[in-house]
C-alpha cells in the first residue's frame, strides 16, 4: 500500500464513478480498477460495493476512507512545511481575517516589513467557524483573526482584545433625539444584521435575548459595508463592532451607544497547534500580541 493508491481510492470515492475518477487522475479506467482491486487485496477486506446506484463505501471502507483522507492531508501539509523551512526570511505568510482587521493590521505590518522585507503577505477574509477550521487544517493559512472561539482540538485560540458593539443610525432618525438609547427603543426599528452563520449576528441576537426584546430583522447582509450603505439611505439601523463603525460613519449617519451590558465581543488569533511556523510567522504573531498588550485598542483607531 502506498500514497498513490490512497490518492486513487479517495478520488474514486469523491467522484463515485470510475470513468470520472480515472479522467481526473489522468489514468485509464482499467488501471484504476486494477489499483482498487489490489488495494482491497492488500488490506484484506472490501472497501467499495458496486450496485445499480453506483459506488458505495462498505462499513470498513468508511473507516478506511476517513483515515486515508487524513493521512494524505498530513502528508501534503508536511510537504508545505518542508518547503517553508527552506524559505528562510522569504516566502509568503497567509492570514485569515475579519473585516475590522484592516483598521489595525497596517500599523503592525509597517514595522514587520523592516525586519522581513522579502516576505509576501496574503490576506483572505475568512468568516464563520467551519471556514476558519478548514482554512487552518488544510494549510491554506498560517493563522487567522476571528471574532469567535474555535471549538477544535487541533486549533489554539488566543484572545487578542475585547470591543463593544455600537449603533449606527441615519442623522434624521428619531433615535438621535434621545439622551440615551436602550434595546426597548430598537424594538420597532428595521434592523440590518449579518446573515445566519456569522458570529456578529449571534452576538447581537444574544444581546436582544438577554434584554428580553424581539428584534425586527428587516435586512440580512454578508458584508458590514452593505449595512452602512443601507443606514445611509435611511433604510434601517444596524449594530456593528466599534472598530469598524468608527471608520464607516458618514455625514448622513451617526454613531450612538446602546445602554446595555451585553454588547461586547472578543477577537481571537487562532492557529494550528502542531503546524510548523517559521521565525517570520512567529515574529508577526508576536508583533500582533505586543500591539494589543501595549496599546489600548480604542486609541488605535
Amino acid at each position: 500500500m502506498d500514497l498513490r493508491q490512497l490518492g486513487y481510492f479517495t478520488t474514486l470515492v469523491r467522484e463515485k464513478n470510475f470513468s470520472k475518477a480515472a479522467k481526473m487522475l489522468h489514468i485509464s479506467q482499467p488501471s484504476l480498477s486494477n489499483a482498487i482491486m489490489k488495494l482491497e487485496n492488500e488490506v484484506g477486506f472490501q472497501l467499495l460495493e458496486r450496485n445499480t446506484r453506483g459506488l458505495e463505501l462498505t462499513e470498513a471502507g468508511c473507516i478506511f476512507y476517513t483515515r486515508s483522507v487524513d493521512l494524505l492531508r498530513r502528508f501534503n501539509n508536511m510537504q508545505v512545511e518542508l518547503e517553508e523551512i527552506k524559505q528562510v526570511g522569504s516566502g509568503t505568510i497567509a492570514i485569515g481575517s475579519i473585516e475590522s482587521f484592516k483598521f489595525w493590521f497596517p500599523k503592525i505590518i509597517r514595522n514587520f516589513k523592516i525586519l522581513y522585507p522579502n516576505i509576501h503577505i496574503k490576506v483572505k477574509e475568512i468568516l464563520g467557524e467551519e471556514k476558519v477550521i478548514d482554512f487552518l487544517v488544510q494549510y491554506n493559512g498560517h493563522f487567522t483573526i476571528t471574532n469567535q472561539p474555535i471549538n477544535n482540538d487541533e486549533i489554539m485560540s488566543i484572545p487578542l482584545y475585547n470591543e463593544k458593539f455600537m449603533l449606527l443610525v441615519h442623522k434624521d432618525d428619531d433615535l438621535n433625539e434621545k439622551g440615551s438609547i436602550t434595546f426597548q427603543d430598537l424594538a420597532g426599528k428595521e434592523l440590518i444584521i449579518s446573515t445566519t452563520g456569522f458570529q456578529t449576528r449571534d452576538d447581537i441576537l444574544k444581546a436582544f435575548k438577554e434584554e428580553n426584546v424581539n428584534p425586527n430583522i428587516f435586512y440580512e447582509i454578508e458584508r458590514l459595508e452593505t449595512a452602512c450603505s443601507l443606514v445611509e439611505e435611511g433604510l434601517g439601523v444596524t449594530i456593528l463592532p466599534e472598530s469598524y463603525i468608527k471608520s464607516a460613519v458618514t455625514p448622513n449617519t451617526v454613531i450612538r451607544a446602546i445602554d446595555s451590558n451585553f454588547l461586547e465581543r472578543t477577537v481571537y488569533l487562532a492557529y494550528l497547534k502542531d503546524r510548523y511556523l517559521s521565525p517570520a510567522v512567529c515574529k508577526l504573531v508576536e508583533e500582533i500580541h505586543s500591539f494589543f498588550k501595549d496599546v489600548r485598542y480604542d486609541t488605535c483607531m
